[in-house]
C-alpha cells in the first residue's frame, strides 16, 4: 500500500467513526426527550388492529382491557362487543358473561 492510498484509509475511517460518535450523542440527546413526555395513567388508550376482513379496537385503562369493539367489514355484518372482565374479579368465581358477544339492539 502506498503512503496516499494508507492516508486515504485511515481519513475514511476517521470519518465513518466520527458520524458513528455523532449518532450515537444524537441518540443520547433524543432518549431523555422521549422519555420525558409522561402519560398520564388515568387517560384510556385506544389500540385498533386492522385487516382485510375485521377491524378490532381495544380500550385499556392501566394495562386493563375496558372495552374491545369487533366490526366486521363484510357488507351487512353489525359490530358486536366482547365483554370484558370488570378489575379486581377473582378469578376462583364464575365469570359470567366474561369473554361472550353481545350485539347492541339500540343506538343512542
Amino acid at each position: 500500500m502506498t503512503l496516499l492510498q494508507r492516508l486515504g484509509a485511515g481519513l475514511l475511517l476517521a470519518g465513518v467513526a466520527g458520524v458513528a460518535c455523532a449518532q450515537a450523542a444524537a441518540v443520547k440527546a433524543a432518549a431523555p426527550a422521549a422519555s420525558a413526555v409522561a402519560r398520564d395513567p388515568l387517560t384510556p388508550t385506544l389500540t385498533v388492529i386492522e385487516d382485510d376482513g375485521v377491524r378490532i379496537e381495544e380500550t385499556r385503562l392501566r394495562g386493563q382491557a375496558q372495552r374491545i369493539v369487533v366490526q366486521s367489514k363484510v357488507g351487512g355484518v353489525r359490530a358486536y362487543e366482547i365483554i370484558v372482565a370488570p378489575g379486581g374479579r377473582d378469578p376462583s368465581q364464575d365469570r359470567g358473561a366474561t369473554g361472550q358477544r353481545a350485539w347492541s339492539l339500540f343506538n343512542f
